[in-house]
């Protein structure tokens, strides 16, 4: 409340040191005279130096009225009667006011506050309303996708099924093709078999026609020769063979017919088979010949100018060791093995020179067992042969590739090469192999498969 009285006292002090004659202000007054801006610090330190020193107390009284410095400036300085106690009064309603007014201007500012408050609950509640609305459109989508994924594996379910029930149904198909081949290769034998019956009885009866134009005739000594046209009397042991096998051979032939028909039927079941697993039959076999017309005499069966892949039992799967020893046991058929493809996979861990002696070591235990004779194809023509143990059945023969030439090339070349009546079974796993061998009608067996058959 006295700070302007303060500040009119700093100016009566500067006014006198410009004064002529010069006033001097109070000693303690003169730090303060060069400041441009008082401080609460130094406006209290003026006020006290102010308050000691009477005589300049008065001379700023007199400079000064009430209307400059205000009435409690004015009783500050002027000091009437009873100035303490109106003072006292001016101060306390001061402070009063200054409470007043500092609480207003708190009022204000939390009224500003809660403003700003309100303001951001509205935006905040706004955000949660756009954040609600998200996550529910998110739960939604959330269901979606669990009924889709419910849908999803109820239908693998499904399919599984299916699929299961598909390989279950192709795997009885697979057992019913392995029957019917089965059936085929028997009804084959007893064609043949009766070919082969019928060419004899042919034969016998041509001998006995034969033996009966051959008759000696009757000369001059004796009764008269017969005349060409007069047919031969037959002695009774003819009569009685011709009796005997004209019977026999009318009934070969309508059962060769019927054994013709039946392997005919059988064929097309096999080929419908095939047709429905939707894959090439595991062996072509040539469809029968049909009956020969009675009395006529069937000539030699033509060689075959492809090699026809043999046929396994029913019941036997072509990648077992089963199938291996039905193969490898049948009369007449050689086994071709891709050397390094079946070691490597058998013995990877041996060096190469031990790799070949093992690998013939068992395919010589194999062909005295089985007569089956092997020839092993190695690659690499500059390998020493003292290397190579020396087969000591000819059923094993070990061959490497020329220089430039891999082994796989040499195996489908032998494949290509050996007469095709002779059946072949080729041991590889590699695909080109397989793929070449099986084109050119050989069998095959994988590299796991034969060392299975040699470790038996």
């Amino acid at each position: 409340m006295i700070r302007p009285a303060v500040e009119s006292a700093l100016a009566v002090a500067r006014s006198g040191l410009t004064a002529d004659p010069v006033v001097p202000p109070p000693p303690a007054l003169r730090p303060y005279l060069g400041f441009a801006r008082q401080t609460p610090h130094s406006l209290r330190a003026i006020a006290r130096v102010v308050d000691g020193d009477d005589d300049f107390r008065n001379r700023v009284a007199g400079s000064v009225d009430e209307a400059k410095v205000g009435r409690a400036g004015w009783l500050w300085l002027a000091r009437p009667e009873g100035w303490a106690s109106e003072l006292d009064v001016l101060e306390s309603e001061s402070a009063a006011r200054d409470a007043d007014e500092q609480e207003a201007r708190e009022e204000r500012s939390a009224t500003r506050k809660l403003a700003a408050a309100q303001a951001a609950a509205r935006r905040s509640e706004t955000e949660a309303e756009a954040h609600r609305s998200e996550l529910e459109a998110v739960r939604k989508e959330l269901a979606a996708e669990r009924d889709l994924r419910v849908s999803a594996e109820a239908r693998l379910s499904a399919l599984e099924a299916q699929v299961s029930d598909l390989a279950a149904a192709r795997g009885d198909a697979i057992r019913n093709l392995k029957r019917v081949e089965a059936r085929l290769v028997d009804r084959s034998t007893e064609v043949n078999a009766l070919r082969a019956r019928n060419r004899e009885l042919e034969a016998a009866g041509a001998a006995g026609h034969e033996v009966t134009d051959r008759s000696p005739a009757v000369t001059a000594d004796g009764p008269p020769a017969r005349t060409p046209d007069q047919a031969p009397r037959p002695g009774p042991a003819v009569q009685s063979g011709e009796a005997s096998a004209a019977p026999d051979r009318v009934a070969i032939v309508a059962e060769l017919g019927r054994a013709a028909e039946g392997a005919a039927a059988v064929a097309d079941g096999l080929a419908a088979l095939a047709r429905l697993l939707d894959a090439a039959p595991a062996a072509t076999v040539p469809a029968p010949e049909l009956a020969p017309t009675p009395g006529a005499v069937p000539g030699p069966s033509p060689a075959p100018t492809r090699r026809i892949p043999l046929v396994l039992p029913g019941g036997v799967f072509d990648d077992s060791p089963e199938a291996a020893e039905h193969l490898l046991r049948t009369p007449g058929v050689a086994l071709i093995v891709d050397g390094y493809n079946v070691t490597m996979t058998g013995w990877p861990e041996l060096a190469a020179g031990d790799q070949r002696r093992k690998l013939i070591t068992a395919l010589q235990r194999l062909a005295a067992r089985t007569a089956t004779p092997a020839e092993v194809v190695f690659d690499g023509a500059d390998v020493d042969p003292t290397l190579v143990p020396a087969a000591a059945r000819p059923l094993v023969r070990v061959r490497f590739s020329p220089p430039g030439v891999e082994a796989d090339d040499v195996v489908l070349d032998l494949v290509e090469r050996l007469p095709a009546v002779t059946p072949l079974v080729v041991a590889s796993s590699d695909k080109r192999v397989r793929e070449g061998a099986k084109r050119l009608g050989a069998n095959l067996l994988h590299a796991r498969q034969l060392l299975d058959l040699l470790r038996r």
